[in-house]
């Protein structure tokens, strides 16, 4: 009881912050900021949970039901992402692709182009930059999590679907994939709910997120109730 209790106190304090506050910034916070912060939390969520069941289930797969040279080196370096802060994995990006970054120069030099304006290139300043960043981050946390069940199948199951005619393909997507999905959701619930915390990475690449208008609203309109209104 004592430990839930210190658990509790904050979200607590949070809610007694929120009553406290004007219910004119609650309209007005309702009306410019909620709705866009929800939307773009909306989109990065998805689009990360996507990316990272893609690359994390299918990394995890190719190195624990294959063999092929560097396979053990390469399962123990896949998850070294988790060791880069996000917001600076976003600055290295936007440096790389960013107009004055070596691959729009090339890009510009190998078609002949002299300046940004004269061409397309997406953005990485954008919702999909930033779902293409963080995923990039937060994978190892599905990887993780579907290779430990990988390793664990039981092998009797992947030989009786091969005697049965079953492919690579079908053993991945009717016996591997289903006997993982327990374990991988605890490793999307840890990538989301960083994506979702995330307030450096955010604010750089332009992502008004839900946590990012908690933030600006506390500290660039000192409106502390309006932020844990936000919040709550």
């Amino acid at each position: 009881m004592l430990v839930a209790a210190i658990v509790i106190a904050p979200l607590a304090s949070l809610a007694v912050i929120a009553l406290r506050g004007d219910t004119e910034i609650w309209r007005h916070l309702w009306t410019y900021v909620v709705p866009n912060a929800a939307l773009d939390t909306a989109g990065l969520l998805a689009g990360v949970a996507i990316l990272t069941a893609i690359a994390g289930i299918g990394t995890a797969w190719i190195v624990t039901a294959h063999e092929f040279p560097g396979r053990k080196s390469l399962s123990w370096l896949l998850p070294l992402p988790l060791a880069f802060p996000t917001y600076i994995v976003a600055y290295v990006y936007v440096d790389i692709f960013d107009a004055a970054g070596p691959v729009q120069s090339a890009f510009r030099a190998l078609f002949g182009y002299r300046a940004a304006s004269e061409y397309w290139f997406p953005s990485i300043r954008s919702l999909p930059g930033a779902i293409f960043v963080m995923s990039l981050v937060l994978y190892p946390y599905v990887y993780l999590a579907a290779r430990a069940m990988f390793l664990t199948q039981s092998a009797s199951l992947i030989e009786v679907a091969r005697t049965l005619g079953a492919s690579r393909l079908m053993l991945a997507r009717h016996v591997a994939l289903p006997l993982a999905r327990p374990r991988s959701r605890s490793g999307f619930s840890l990538a989301l709910l960083e994506a979702l915390n995330d307030i450096g990475a955010s604010e750089y690449l332009g992502v008004q997120t839900l946590t990012l208008s908690i933030f600006t609203t506390w500290i660039n309109r000192s409106s502390l109730p309006g932020a844990a209104q936000i919040a709550a």
